[in-house]
Formats: C-alpha cells, sequence, structure tokens
C-alpha cells in the first residue's frame, strides 16, 4: 500500500534540428490531487537515473525509488523529475555545444513540460542538476538562464577541462542562483570544485546563504556514489 511515484515513457522532443529523449517522474500523488503543482528537477544523462537496463554498465541513480523513499520520510517537497538524455554527450556537455542545450532546455523543454504537466513555473521552483560533464553543463545552462533556472546542482564536476564557466564567471555579474557542489575527496575533481567555490565566493556568493559544498570522503566517481548522495 504505500504510495509511489512512476516513470513515464520515452518521450522524443526536438529542437534546432537535434531530438532527445527524456524520461518523467511523476511523485507520489500526482494524479489523485489534480490542483496541486510541483516543482521540477531537470537532470542530465537521464539514460542512467530509472532504468538498469538503459544506464551506462547497469548503473542507475534509482531516482525514483529514492524520491519515493523521501517522500515517505517527509524530507523533502514533492517534485517532479525530468531526465533529459543528451543527444551527443561530449557536444551538449561542453563548450561550444552546451550553448545550444541550454536553449533548449529553457526554451524548448522547460516551456513543453509547463504546458503538459501541472509544475511551479517560477525560477525558485525549477533546478537544472547533473554529474561529471552533466554538472558543467547543469551550471552552464543556470548561470546563461538563471531568470529560468533559480537553482543547480553539480556533482563531481569536471569544471574548467572543456568548459569557459571559470572565465565567465569571473568576469559577468553575480547571478540570482542557489548553488550546491559536491565531489569526492581526495580525488574525483575535489580540486576543480574547491576551486569553483572559491570563485563563486569571491564573487559574492554565500556559504549556508546561497552555495553549498559537499567534499565526501572516498567519493567515488560514478552513479553509485552519486545515488548515495
Amino acid at each position: 500500500g504505500e504510495e509511489r511515484g512512476h516513470v513515464s515513457d520515452v518521450l522524443h522532443v526536438e529542437h534546432e534540428g537535434v531530438t532527445r529523449a527524456v524520461r518523467v517522474y511523476h511523485p507520489p500523488g500526482y494524479d489523485e490531487n489534480t490542483l496541486r503543482r510541483f516543482p521540477v528537477l531537470y537532470m542530465q544523462d537521464g539514460k542512467n537515473l530509472f532504468f538498469p537496463e538503459e544506464a551506462f554498465a547497469g548503473n542507475e541513480w534509482h531516482v525514483d525509488e529514492t524520491m519515493d523513499r523521501l517522500d515517505r520520510m517527509n524530507a523533502l517537497r514533492k517534485v517532479v523529475v525530468v531526465g533529459v538524455s543528451p543527444a551527443d554527450r561530449m557536444r551538449d556537455y561542453t563548450q561550444p555545444g552546451y550553448v545550444a542545450y541550454g536553449r533548449f532546455l529553457a526554451q524548448k523543454l522547460k516551456p513543453l513540460v509547463d504546458a503538459h504537466l501541472r509544475t511551479l513555473t517560477g525560477s525558485q521552483d525549477s533546478v537544472v542538476m547533473g554529474s561529471s560533464l552533466g554538472g558543467v553543463a547543469a551550471l552552464h545552462v543556470a548561470w546563461q538562464h538563471a531568470d529560468v533556472f533559480g537553482r543547480v546542482a553539480c556533482m563531481s564536476s569536471t569544471f574548467g577541462r572543456f568548459d569557459d564557466l571559470f572565465e565567465r564567471i569571473a568576469r559577468e555579474p553575480k547571478r540570482k542562483l542557489l548553488v550546491y557542489l559536491d565531489s569526492g575527496w581526495p580525488k574525483d575533481n575535489y580540486e576543480a570544485t574547491n576551486a569553483m567555490r572559491d570563485l563563486l565566493l569571491h564573487q559574492g556568493f554565500r556559504l549556508g546563504v546561497d552555495l553549498m559544498q559537499w567534499s565526501v570522503p572516498e567519493g567515488r566517481h560514478g552513479e553509485d556514489s552519486w545515488a548515495a548522495r
């Protein structure tokens, strides 16, 4: 009798000549409470989120099970999760391709989600999240479209390797964002994450106010570790 969320079939969304696969997690009670609207979490690497047969090497994030468990614990707000699979990971999640990918999320996918699901549409209720290169893409999207996505979570992100985020954030005005960073310690992009934290602090972000960072002892660079976090 435990209330569970459910995950949609794969949806194919085209934008600027590129088609990407999307799955949507509906939280427990979504279908029953037809007046309630929900915040939305846009997660990258969508094939790794819900089903082991789709995930890289069979390692999935268990997003739906985790969301159901946290809901039973009353540990978070009920939330719609939109899992987005890149058309080409290296293109969508690195410079310069993540510019077009950001337009896809902000100008195509989010309006489509808001039109067809009962969502809270404001930036404060719209979160973008990713790990590794997906975390880089998430921060780019939030920085570029802070009027659309007001919260961003970046896990084990490869900042500074295939992106211009350090340069952009250093020279551009501070965005109105809530930023979460984490990494495994001592490896797993620990130094790159600390460098991004330091830059954000220099640009006016404040730990515990609009910036949070975790360093996870022995945290590994993989879906099992990200799922646990």
